[in-house]
């Protein structure tokens, strides 16, 4: 027994050496983490994969609302035509985002299910953001996606997905785009205000409101190459002064309605 005993501690030490001098890292623990090049937190040494620890760059909208080649300051006076205005507030959805290649496309990947007003649950793409006149938010985060390479397209709608339209607003929490909070939801008609404009007719001391809900699609050649696990941070331009082009305050709203929703599509452009 003595004999066994001495044996085993002989192998014992063997293995020890064999691990601490040959191969140490087959005899430790291996290392976790994310081995996914398209993240952000992409560990190159790991050696197995980390269980719902990835995360994914982020698609930005940096906002420069302008009249012309001019940025728009709260107080500032818009002259055009025979006019002066001053626009009190904006607000207006987007989603739908998508960056387009020549062989590839990018969409948020982000996903919510939405509860409709009828207690129905959709699982949708949660890509939907709020652009404000706000003189404290230029920087609007719209959602993470994976991807890299050369794109020459951008796409997004204006306004809201018929799903994202019959969402219960109640039913998202209090930071989300449909929430209540935000007061793009017309409790009168329960439906979703898709563009809110608030502005001052200044010759004749009028204040003017204006509600859309019609959805603009929006289409800017747009060149950039987006490198794996980066944030993209995409300039983009309102200008009011296009956007208002032709208004004529004798008309019904109905009518000024209908012009700023066929202004849109040249109001916004990529900031150069």
């Amino acid at each position: 027994m003595k004999k066994i005993k001495n044996a085993n501690i002989y192998i014992f030490w063997v293995l020890s050496a064999f691990c601490l001098l040959v191969v140490p890292s087959a005899c430790l623990e291996k290392e976790d983490g994310c081995r996914d090049v398209d993240a952000t937190n992409f560990a190159a040494n790991a050696e197995e994969d980390c269980e719902d620890c990835c995360t994914y760059p982020s698609i930005f909208f940096e906002i420069d609302h302008a009249a012309g080649d001019t940025s728009l300051r709260y107080g500032d006076t818009i002259i055009f035509e025979d006019k002066l205005i001053n626009i009190l507030a904006v607000s207006f959805y987007i989603n739908g985002l998508s960056l387009t290649g020549a062989d590839q496309t990018i969409t948020v990947t982000d996903q919510i299910t939405l509860t409709d007003r009828d207690g129905n649950e959709n699982m949708t793409i949660d890509d939907i953001a709020i652009i404000s006149r706000d003189i404290a938010s230029f920087s609007y985060e719209i959602g993470s996606f994976r991807g890299s390479g050369d794109y020459v397209e951008l796409n997004f709608q204006q306004g809201l997905t018929a799903i994202q339209e019959a969402t219960n607003p109640a039913s998202v929490p209090s930071t989300h785009p449909l929430a209540p909070s935000n007061g793009l939801f017309d409790l009168p008609d329960s439906t979703f205000v898709f563009t809110q404009i608030s502005l001052v007719d200044l010759l004749n001391e009028d204040t003017l409101e204006y509600n859309i809900k019609n959805p603009v699609n929006i289409n800017l050649p747009y060149t950039v190459t987006i490198d794996r696990g980066f944030n993209l941070t995409i300039p983009i331009k309102v200008d009011y002064l296009k956007w208002i082009e032709g208004i004529n305050f004798a008309d019904s709203a109905d009518i000024t309605q209908q012009t700023i929703v066929a202004n849109l599509s040249n109001a916004i452009s990529i900031r150069e």
